[in-house]
Formats: structure tokens, sequence, C-alpha cells
């Protein structure tokens, strides 16, 4: 695998813990990848980009996309951390939303993160009230796996947990990418 640098994006904290998991089941370089270049990560030959998942988009997915053609020569993933459920239909709108054109073939992982209200930014507290009334008026059978998040009644839930970097992890170890 070479060098592998686990870069991440975290407005609250749960995809910083999941790089963090991830860099010492790896034995990984973990980096905040706020101001990263291709010159900076030259020297590896894994990226591996850890970041939250705010309105559909994944944190830091930027980066990758930005700079695809100087990662030419190296191996990417990406692991998104949300309050959704993880599902195949929750990962599928995400690859649709976040991993299109050069980025297409870049494998995907997911895993449930946290949520505090308490810690909210102002903006983020305001999206969440809106996401809550629109998820309350669909049917319960009807409701999307992150519409079904947001009904439920705690202010406070901590769903991170490594088990979620187990498929990610036995990929890398395979070297079948």
């Amino acid at each position: 695998m070479g060098r592998t640098a686990v870069l991440f994006r975290s407005r609250y904290g749960a995809s910083k813990q999941y790089a963090l998991m991830l860099g010492r089941k790896l034995n990984a370089e973990v980096v905040e990848n706020e101001g990263l270049t291709p010159q900076l990560l030259s020297s590896f030959d894994t990226l591996i980009l850890v970041g939250g998942v705010y309105s559909g988009k994944i944190a830091g997915i930027e980066l990758f996309a930005k700079y695809r053609n100087d990662f030419s020569d190296k191996s990417l993933f990406v692991f998104a951390v949300g309050i959704s459920p993880d599902s195949p239909e929750n990962t599928e709108l995400l690859r649709k939303h976040n991993l299109r054109g050069a980025l297409e073939a870049v494998p995907l992982f997911y895993g449930r993160g946290s949520f505090d209200e308490s810690v909210l930014s102002f903006i983020d507290r305001n999206v969440v009230t809106l996401a809550r009334k629109a998820a309350a008026k669909a049917k319960p059978e009807k409701r999307s796996p992150l519409e079904k998040a947001f009904v439920e009644p705690e202010k406070k839930i901590q769903w991170v947990d490594e088990s979620y970097l187990e498929p990610l992890c036995k990929l890398l170890d395979s070297n079948s990418w």
C-alpha cells in the first residue's frame, strides 16, 4: 500500500474521530485537509478522505475533484460520515452527489457519526429544524434514511463505531483495488 495519508475535514468531531481510528489501524499519517496541495501530498501513495456529510455533500471532496489529475498515480478512497443510517440507498445517493466524472471509480464507504444539537451552528440548527418539519410531514414508511434520522427524538446521539471502518480496512488489506 505504500505511504498512506488519512485526510479529514470535520465540523463537529466525528470525522476526526474516524480519521484518528483509521490512522492507528493503518499506521498512517492523519492530516486535516484544510489548505492541502498536491505538492504536500506527493510523498503518499494512498489518500483516504474522511469527511462529514452536510446537506448531501462530503466535506473535503472538492480536494479530490480539484486535484484528480495530480492524484492519478495515487489510490484514492472516501469515507463519508453522517447521521443517516448506513444503507446501500444512502451510499448510492452520496456517490451520485459527490463522486462524479473522474471520481466515479473512487471507492466510497460510510459510517454514522454523531449529533449534538447543543453545538450546532446557527445555520445548521435552522437546517435541522426545517428538515425535521419536512420529515415529520412524510409518511413514516416513505421517509428516506436521512428523514428517519431527523425525526429521532434524541438531541444528542453518538454512533461513532470502529466497526464502520472494517469494510474499508478489509479492502485495503486485500490489495485488490
